[in-house]
């Protein structure tokens, strides 16, 4: 996700950064031309006119479906921010616990909250789709990382490591049992949102309502010009151009959220959350080994 300064409007007006997804200038272009080739036809072809009016009436209904689009796009991103709030708050909230309730050595409190830290790094790999867990490898020894590997949910061996040490926490009497029980609710809660940003990734917008949007946007763009080209003549294709953008623009951002979970530039910052979490548990910043410069830095 690229971070922004919200007061200035200016600013935000020219800048370029998320301003094209990827693929839509070369959309926007491809429609240019088709709206540059029917103005040059319309000179020397006749051709039968098109009433603005019916693009009028289309238009609004091309409006309905990007708004339902562009809804349900946002839903699925504010509720993959909501599970990332909520695995934020839960792991927090298990070092915390064990640290002030827990009659453990530092160091068995520590390699705690250090498979805290590994079941979210975990859990980003594993909805991104990455075999590779630098931050992890950081964290554990070289059993710990194969024994980790060979699991078929990286992620819930992580939750289990959690899990088993809670519980001998409390059969040592180190922690008190109705504390154990909190610190599982909140392990818990984890698990529930890892759980609620899989049914998000593996169940996109129905293929039926995509294909519905792209074709009627493509239908609606390159005809168009035809009935704009008595009115405006060789200004066509910059006029179509300019509909085109917001339009294709509105569409593509539907489809970069329908998987909040990656590395466009308006998807969740999961990198951050998870340099966030390790920085509160551990004291530790990953960002500087996973970020090679400033500029990088404004993307996820």
């Amino acid at each position: 996700m690229i971070p922004y300064p919200r007061s200035e409007w200016i600013h935000l007006l020219v800048s370029p950064r998320g301003s094209f997804s990827p693929g839509v200038m070369r959309r926007v272009l491809a429609f240019g031309v088709i709206a540059a080739a029917l103005w040059l036809a319309d000179r020397y072809i006749p051709r039968v006119g098109l009433s603005i009016g019916f693009y009028e009436v289309a238009g609004a209904v091309i409006a309905l479906i990007l708004a339902f689009r562009t809804n349900t796009a946002y839903n699925r991103f504010w509720e993959g921010r909501t599970l990332w709030g909520s695995i934020v708050n839960a792991s927090r909230n298990i070092t915390r616990i064990v640290n002030a309730h827990a009659a453990v050595d530092p160091a068995a409190a520590r390699e705690l909250a250090v498979w805290v830290v590994v079941f979210v790094h975990a859990a980003r790999r594993s909805l991104r789709g990455q075999a590779e867990r630098p931050e992890i490898e950081r964290l554990l020894s070289a059993g710990q990382v194969e024994a980790m590997a060979a699991h078929p949910h990286p992620p819930l061996y992580a939750a289990q490591q959690v899990s088993d040490r809670l519980a001998a926490f409390a059969r040592a009497g180190s922690l008190e049992r109705n504390m154990a029980v909190c610190a599982e609710e909140q392990l818990n809660t984890l698990v529930d949102c890892l759980g609620g940003c899989e049914r998000i990734l593996k169940t996109p917008t129905p293929l039926g309502y995509v294909l519905l949007l792209r074709r009627g946007v493509a239908l609606y763009l390159a005809t168009l010009p035809l009935a704009l080209i008595n009115a405006i003549g060789f200004m066509t294709p910059l006029v179509t151009m300019m509909v085109a953008y917001p339009v294709l623009m509105i569409e593509a951002l539907g489809g970069e959220l329908d998987d909040p979970f990656g590395h466009e530039p308006n998807d969740l910052p999961l990198t951050r959350i998870c340099d966030t979490i390790e920085r509160n548990l551990l004291g530790s910043s990953p960002l500087v080994l996973v970020m090679a410069s400033k500029a990088e830095s404004y993307v996820d």
